[in-house]
């Protein structure tokens, strides 16, 4: 199973989003992007055990911009 991370532009906006997902039930948890684009904004990335496509929708709905995924490999 890969490990992917949701990107997104600020650190506010990963902790509020690990929050988020937190608080409907996910274990999300804030990393660093170990492949961080010049896009990418503030370089860390929201960990999800289980991620689908129901966290970043809901990340979305909740108004938490999602700038993509990235494939953390082993670094967790």
């Amino acid at each position: 199973m890969s490990k992917k991370g949701i990107k997104v532009g600020s650190v506010t906006l990963a902790m509020k989003g690990r929050d988020l997902l937190q608080k409907n039930g996910y274990k999300a948890y804030l990393t660093r992007n170990p492949y961080p684009d010049d896009e990418d904004g503030c370089g860390y990335v929201i960990y999800v055990n289980n991620m689908d496509k129901k966290c970043i929708e809901l990340l979305k709905r909740n108004g938490v911009s999602v700038k993509g995924t990235v494939d953390l490999g082993d670094v967790l």
